[in-house]
């Protein structure tokens, strides 16, 4: 792996992209595996984080020459992904509703079913989320689904460190009374 910084990666894959990709493939190889750990939170399904761990990777080269750097690269990426995978789940959500309204899934088979009632479950877990603000699921998600450190969160938001834990305290608190059947603050 490079030693580079990513400033130093983007600002030499800006002036690379399309027809070298060196610079660019050393971001992916940087933020890949945190990137697909998000996704795979997201969909619970590894062949579904894979793909679309590609498809941000390809978002992220085609956007990359026009990124102007008014944000660290780690929090334009993080948005880049966070808006990739809530646009996915709206539409697995739609899909399913879709399919639940059909009477043939009553014949579906065991492995089937299985899968739909996973999906169920994602589906409620997604609306557990949905209550929270953009930014508090997108907090959340960074600390719980990645693993990243407060500090990691803070920066990549524009928040400061006690801000950053707090707005993530106040969302679990709302998470779980609302999982309780509480009503949310």
């Amino acid at each position: 792996m490079t030693g580079e910084d990513d400033a130093t990666l983007v600002a030499r894959a800006q002036r690379e992209l399309p027809y070298r990709t060196g610079a660019f493939e050393a971001l992916m190889r940087r933020h890949g595996p945190n990137i697909q750990a998000l996704c795979r939170r997201f969909t619970r399904n590894t062949e579904e984080a894979e793909d679309l761990t590609q498809e941000i990777m390809l978002k992220v080269f085609f956007e990359l020459p026009r990124f102007r750097g008014e944000a660290v690269f780690h929090t334009w990426l993080w948005r880049i992904t966070a808006n990739h995978c809530l646009d996915h789940q709206r539409c697995q959500k739609t899909h399913l509703l879709e399919t639940l309204d059909s009477e043939e899934t009553m014949y579906l088979p065991d492995d089937q079913q299985r899968r739909l009632q996973q999906a169920e479950a994602r589906i409620d877990a997604e609306r557990l989320l949905a209550c929270l603000s953009p930014e508090d699921r997108l907090i959340v998600l960074m600390r719980l689904g990645v693993g990243l450190e407060f500090a990691e969160i803070a920066d990549s938001l524009g928040l400061g460190l006690s801000a950053a834990k707090m707005r993530y305290t106040r969302a679990l608190d709302k998470l779980r009374a609302i999982a309780q059947g509480g009503r949310p603050d």
